[in-house]
């Protein structure tokens, strides 16, 4: 009994010294102070920084259909904006090293808190 409860500790121990944590650092981002629009500020972002890569895997990408696509699919959540699919997709960075600037993540953000409106 002795040495499984001695097992079952040194199991314990070993799992928490094993884990690898990734701190990722709190990206500051500055919400614009003056009103965003989609077409003229956020969709210029997705063309970009993204549909170079993500148009044949994310058809949500694709001219003139970005907005149905975010909106109807779930990706936006103007309720909580940090919570939304889009927000934390964009906010995670990019491994090819395209990621967004905090002012780009800014415009996004300002977007969902604003209601996501189509303007």
């Amino acid at each position: 009994m002795k040495r499984t409860l001695l097992f079952i500790l040194g199991f314990i121990i070993i799992t928490f010294i094993s884990c690898e944590y990734k701190y990722i650092d709190p990206i500051e981002v500055d919400l614009p102070t003056e009103p965003v629009s989609f077409l003229e500020n956020v969709e210029p972002i997705f063309q970009e920084k993204c549909i170079t890569c993500h148009s044949s895997t994310s058809p949500i990408l694709t001219t003139g259909n970005a907005y149905n696509s975010l909106l109807n699919g779930g990706y936006v959540n103007t309720s909580d904006p940090e919570s939304s699919v889009l927000y934390k997709k964009v906010l995670g960075g990019h491994p090819g090293g395209n990621s967004l600037s905090s002012e780009e993540l800014g415009i996004i953000l300002k977007w969902i808190t604003d209601g996501a409106k189509n303007d």
